[in-house]
């Protein structure tokens, strides 16, 4: 199946994050990325989304990271966690607790781009938490 534009726009704000967690790029170095997508490039309102999730976990990163890190089992901290487990966790927070978007649809997108970037049972750990995190 085709992948929807805000789709994509999701998935580039996950890739994004992931390049801030692993070297550290800055705003302008995701947004240089984010702007070589020929499919955003083509809708305004998918970029202007994407950079909206990207503004959001990076404002809100370490309220996201004590959020999460309460429903991680015990012992684990959100450091444990793959750079993309964790970028996904970011973004999907970020979306819950700061847009308009339905849980429901924001927890699907998350499975699916666990299920894409992820170890292979990633996505159920990932469901979980978020829904921890909407309740």
């Amino acid at each position: 199946m085709k992948k929807t534009v805000r789709q994509i726009a999701r998935e580039k704000a996950i890739i994004g994050i992931y390049q801030n967690l692993a070297v550290g790029a800055d705003k302008q170095d995701i947004m240089n990325y984010v702007k070589h997508d020929d499919v955003l490039k083509e809708g305004l309102s998918a970029m202007t989304f994407c950079e909206s999730l990207i503004d959001i976990v990076l404002k809100n990163k370490e309220s996201y990271i004590k959020l999460i890190e309460k429903y991680l089992k015990r012992g684990w901290t959100f450091n444990r966690l793959s750079k993309m487990e964790q970028a996904i966790l970011l973004v999907a927070t970020a979306e819950i607790l700061d847009t308009e978007t339905d849980e429901r649809v924001v927890i699907n997108e998350a499975v699916i781009n666990a299920k894409s970037f992820c170890d292979e049972g990633s996505y159920k750990f990932i469901n979980g938490i978020l829904h921890k995190v909407v309740s």
